[in-house]
């Protein structure tokens, strides 16, 4: 499984704005392309409904907003990255988020939900990656 399987370049933006309401709004738009069944309003609406579960913030600078929709034929991704960090994004830390990576599944898809989430925890856990991504000049570096 490869994460550039799921996670298309244009889907991938550097945020600006400084909120938690801001950031995932920001990210959501960036995805709004990933399927023709699935909308905007469905994606951002089914983020917020996990995010009032629990925030999705996990710790060390990352967010990972997680949803499964029916109707979506594939998984995708998007992630927003803020050089500042989102102060309010209630990380179990209670640090600011630097990382945000969406991933929407299909419902029914277990497995391929499951494994996209390890995955990207597995990658992001390293300090290093995490820094070079925060200060990379550019979406494609």
């Amino acid at each position: 499984m490869k994460i550039s399987d799921y996670l298309l370049l244009e889907h991938v933006v550097i945020l600006a704005g400084t909120t938690k309401v801001n950031a995932l709004n920001e990210i959501v738009a960036a995805a709004d392309n990933f399927s023709d069944s699935i909308g905007a309003k469905e994606l951002a609406r089914a983020v917020w409904k996990r995010e009032k579960m629990m925030s999705t913030g996990i710790g060390q600078g990352l967010g990972i907003p997680h949803v499964r929709l029916p109707g979506l034929s594939d998984a995708i991704m998007a992630v927003g990255i803020s050089r500042n960090g989102i102060a309010d994004y209630e990380s179990l830390d209670n640090k600011p988020v630097h990382i945000i990576v969406l991933i929407a599944a299909p419902q029914g898809r277990h497995e391929i939900y499951i494994r996209l989430l390890a995955k990207v925890v597995n990658i992001l856990k390293q300090d290093k990656i995490r820094k070079a991504i925060v200060e990379a000049d550019n979406v494609a570096t």
